[in-house]
């Protein structure tokens, strides 16, 4: 059985990887520290944790006397700034412990993938705490999508969709491949081929 395996670059995969991880993380960050400020605020802003300062007025004989003013105003920004503080205390460290887990894991992630046709099957490898082997017989794939967004622009990579019959997504997705538009034409040569022969056959 002729086997092809196409060639990957790994580094600027597992960049790419890290830099997807990293803004999903700041997406949910910024989804989520206002939502969070505003619970804690919210907790915080009760009459035990409130103050009343005071505020000197004068009156019309020359003497100063002192009136409370209203806390709520005071006592709502404190609540914020210990807000964002609590906050920022949290997440910062988990950021970087999830920065220093990316580092680790998406090397390992670009170094599973593996990509190659078998005889009239395309078979995709990927997956470290958890393996998939996806197999895609040729005659299946009714097109194949380059695709490359700005993260991968600046990588300098491509990813590939296949398309198949009776799937209205993707079957898988091929990063990272070198040059993507003669693998692209390979694997639809293939299939062509494929094609041909059942045609012959019947």
């Amino acid at each position: 059985m002729q086997e092809t395996e196409f060639e990957i670059d790994r580094n600027a995969v597992g960049k790419y990887f890290l830099a997807s991880m990293m803004l999903m993380c700041f997406y949910i960050h910024v989804l989520v520290s206002p939502l969070g400020i505003l619970l804690v605020s919210a907790a915080g802003d009760r009459p035990s944790f409130s103050f009343q300062p005071a505020q000197a007025v004068s009156s019309h004989d020359g003497t100063s006397t002192f009136v409370i003013v209203s806390p709520t105003i005071f006592a709502r920004i404190f609540s914020v700034c210990v807000s964002i503080f609590i906050l920022l205390l949290v997440l910062l460290p988990l950021l970087f412990a999830l920065f220093i887990f990316g580092k680790w894991l998406t090397p390992q992630q670009a170094n599973k993938l593996r990509y190659r046709l078998e005889g009239n099957t395309l078979r995709a490898d990927s997956g470290v705490l958890f393996f998939s082997r996806q197999s895609i017989p040729l005659e299946r794939i009714t097109d194949i999508n380059l695709v490359q967004g700005p993260v991968m622009r600046h990588f300098g990579i491509w990813a590939m969709r296949i398309q198949t019959a009776g799937s209205a997504q993707c079957e898988a997705t091929l990063y990272g491949v070198r040059e993507p538009e003669k693998t692209r034409e390979l694997i639809l040569a293939q299939r062509k081929n494929v094609y041909g022969e059942k045609s012959e056959d019947a």
